[in-house]
């Protein structure tokens, strides 16, 4: 769009000035044949007051044979005519009386008094050409077509310029219609000023496909966290209509209702992971004490027996973040620390002298892979020694890696000083 108003700027500015340039060519050929009346009347006295001086003495006959030699020195026409025969104004006749040249009212000849009865009558003056003969001339032709020029090369301009917007808008209808089917589709040679709509529209395509990708991810990964309890659904529920057993029937009502716990969490866990999927419209940001934020949620957390350790440095450190994504960040690590741990966890806050907040979560379990550090954030995964599988869905740490990511900071995995995992999360302070 803001080329397009640059362009007919520079098209209306060309138009402009030659509309111009015209109007001064046309000024100044009106100037050109239409001397001014007073200008004519100075220049046309001096030629009739010599001449009356000549003729006056003469008769009728002398002064025609007068004429006929006198002729000969003008370039314009020279006649005697009868006072009554033209048709002045007024203010003619008066100058005439006041021997001053008068003219008529195409103002193409002039009159001079001789006597009471003749005139001495000059023109019509071929020098004064008409105003058609002056734009037909060869050299206000050559001047009209220099001045319409840019007009000209303006026009051809924009519309080759048309013609390419054209055909740039056809190539990056085709591309679009291409990234549709595939993001990996070769951009169009476009123009410059295309350039950014091209490559916003491929990485928006790129991140409809990316989130396509992983909403299969997680349909297919829930379908088989599903497939398992359902079977054993099934088979429960076959047991439960043979069985008479008042002890067995309780066993497998127990199972059913375990089964049924545990998938209305795998729902539960897979909804939270898709709306965090995608950013929200808005972070929220509201003052939080750390410290006291990250007790509270140490209080709301099952220790299993082992030894939690709560610090901030300092302890009055504040932080603006939105409190949703923290407490999803603190909750899932705190967890995964007391799944893992064997009887120690350390959590730490810090504050660091790049206006960012550190928080550590360590413990004394297992530890974490180096080759698999990366993976265990991916939804469903779940590692454990030896390559058992441990409970839950793997999307505990899939929710921390998005939430932290969602305010703009990292996490990454290294040794705990205590041998176990230590997970660092930085989050930046808002300004």
């Amino acid at each position: 769009m803001r080329f397009s108003l640059r362009r007919w700027s520079i098209i209306a500015i060309g138009i402009g000035w030659t509309g111009s340039i015209l109007g001064l060519l046309w000024l100044s050929a009106s100037a050109a044949v239409g001397i001014s009346e007073y200008s004519f009347r100075q220049l046309m006295t001096g030629p009739g007051y010599l001449l009356a001086e000549q003729l006056r003495p003469l008769s009728t006959a002398q002064r025609e044979q007068r004429l006929i030699s006198l002729r000969q020195r003008f370039q314009y026409p020279i006649e005697l005519v009868a006072t009554d025969s033209v048709e002045l104004p007024p203010q003619a006749r008066t100058m005439l009386l006041h021997q001053q040249a008068a003219q008529n009212s195409d103002e193409e000849i002039a009159y001079f008094s001789l006597d009471n009865d003749t005139l001495i009558q000059f023109g019509p003056m071929w020098g004064s050409a008409a105003l058609v003969d002056v734009l037909g001339s060869p050299v206000f032709l050559l001047t009209a077509v220099a001045a319409s020029a840019p007009i000209v090369g303006f026009s051809i301009a924009a519309w080759r310029r048309k013609r390419r917007w054209c055909r740039d808008l056809q190539e990056i209808t085709a591309c679009l219609a291409g990234m549709v089917r595939s993001p990996a589709v070769m951009l169009p040679a476009v123009d410059r000023e295309w350039m950014p709509l091209v490559l916003a529209m491929r990485k928006h395509v790129e991140d409809l496909s990316a989130m396509n990708e992983r909403h299969k991810e997680v349909s297919q990964a829930v379908s088989h966290e599903l497939r398992t309890p359902l079977a054993r659904m099934r088979f429960a529920m076959m047991l439960l209509g043979r069985s008479e057993d008042v002890a067995t029937r309780s066993r497998l009502q127990e199972r059913l209702q375990l089964d049924v716990d545990r998938l209305e969490s795998l729902v539960r866990a897979s909804l939270r992971f898709a709306r965090l999927t995608d950013a929200p419209a808005r972070i929220a940001r509201e003052p939080i004490a750390v410290l006291t934020w990250l007790q509270e949620e140490r209080m709301d957390v099952e220790d299993k027996g082992l030894v939690i350790e709560v610090t901030a440095q300092p302890e009055n450190l504040q932080f603006m973040g939105d409190r949703d994504l923290l407490h999803l960040i603190a909750r899932n690590l705190f967890e995964n620390a007391v799944a893992h741990g064997r009887s120690h966890v350390i959590v730490r806050a810090r504050l660091a002298s790049t206006r960012q907040m550190i928080l550590a979560v360590e413990d004394d379990g297992p530890g974490i892979a180096a080759e698999d550090r990366e993976r265990v954030f991916e939804p469903f995964v779940r590692l454990a020694p030896g390559g058992e599988e441990r409970a839950g869905f793997g999307l505990g740490l899939a929710l921390v890696r998005r939430a932290v990511y969602l305010q703009g900071g990292s996490i990454g995995i290294s040794t705990s000083a205590l041998g176990g995992a230590c997970f660092r999360v930085t989050l930046p302070l808002p300004a």
